[in-house]
């Protein structure tokens, strides 16, 4: 059996505890909300993302991801319904930070969209149909290639193709075309986008440098 992967969190509640108002707490039960589960919520009813995008920002797949918004929504209900007290914590959950800014002294890493394997390679006009991302490294000047497997798909591969860009930790993006969905998933992850076109991957890495948005 493979281990099960543990969600994505990147938010915190603004309080983790709510109670009906009046109700002494002697008189209460209290039901537990897990923080995947709230980040769950906020995702798909606070924030609107349909759940292949929330899935994506969860590092899960879109049934887990629905499996988790369903029992979030159950717990939910019956605190409603049962006039319980709600807690909100624990779970089975790893806290992802923001990406850092690109002025960080840290290292960073841009991913850039690519029609082949080296700095050499034209920036690709499609971001979810590229052939490849070259993942580059601020602080060691290298970059690793990172095939896209959602190239061929028939739906969502902008979305896909966002996932693999989070995955590799990127805080940049440098593309040609990014669709709606794929910009909105990679903008909630943090990741900044840079349209660039008709120049080289190694050309857009030096534009990048020199400012420009």
């Amino acid at each position: 059996m493979r281990p099960r992967k543990s969600r994505l969190v990147r938010n915190s509640p603004l309080a983790r505890f709510f109670k009906p108002r009046g109700v002494p707490m002697s008189d209460l039960k209290t039901v537990v909300l897990k923080d995947e589960e709230w980040e769950a919520i906020l995702l798909a009813d606070h924030e609107g993302l349909d759940q292949d995008q929330a899935a994506v920002l969860m590092g899960v797949s879109r049934p887990t991801f629905s499996r988790v918004l369903a029992s979030a929504r159950r717990t939910v209900a019956r605190a409603l319904v049962e006039g319980m007290a709600l807690e909100i914590g624990g779970g089975d959950f790893r806290v992802l930070p923001a990406a850092s800014s690109r002025n960080s002294e840290n290292s960073m890493k841009i991913a850039i969209a690519s029609s082949g394997t080296d700095l050499s390679a034209p920036v690709d006009d499609r971001f979810g149909r590229a052939p490849n991302y070259l993942i580059y490294d601020t602080a060691t000047k290298t970059f690793e290639v990172i095939a896209n497997a959602a190239m061929n798909e028939g739906h969502g591969a902008g979305i896909k193709a966002a996932e693999i860009v989070i995955r590799a930790g990127a805080t940049d993006l440098i593309s040609g075309e990014c669709g709606p969905k794929a910009s909105e998933v990679l903008a909630k992850a943090g990741v900044k986008i840079h349209p660039a076109r008709a120049m080289s991957v190694n050309d857009a890495i030096a534009l990048y440098f020199g400012g420009a948005e």
